[in-house]
């Protein structure tokens, strides 16, 4: 498996103009290692693109290279733990400023590449539910 570097696509600095979340997630080291791979898009379906640079991990929009969501992880025993997360609230780059459906978003992406089950998940999100 290839491991997503922040030369591998386009990209932009989160804007000062953003805000923390709380998120409260755990994965396993080997979720973690899954999430921290990243991902680099292959075609235009492809909407995000997300690299690990210890302790963040940035989630960028494939087509604009704008940085959505910033997560930093903490250890804790033998599972890690989002310790911070920061979204992207410049109007011209992010027009969501819905909280809980940027929660939703995150956790969708996040548990999807750590190979969970996200179906119901994504049918919440799509009906504008909350996750929580």
């Amino acid at each position: 498996m290839r491991i997503a570097k922040r030369d591998d696509w386009k990209t932009e600095q989160m804007p000062s103009a953003s805000t923390n979340l709380t998120v409260e997630k755990v994965y396993s080291q080997e979720e973690f290692n899954r999430i921290t791979a990243g991902v680099i898009p292959e075609q235009m379906e492809d909407k995000w693109f997300i690299f690990y640079e210890a302790p963040w991990l940035f989630l960028h929009r494939s087509w604009t290279g704008f940085c959505i969501f910033k997560v930093r992880f903490e250890v804790v025993g033998e599972s890690v733990k989002i310790a911070e997360v920061y979204v992207n609230r410049d109007p011209a780059q992010q027009l969501n400023t819905d909280h809980e459906r940027d929660v939703s978003m995150l956790e969708i992406l996040l548990d999807s590449r750590a190979k969970r089950d996200v179906r119901n998940q994504m049918l919440g999100y799509i009906k504008g539910e909350s996750s929580n």
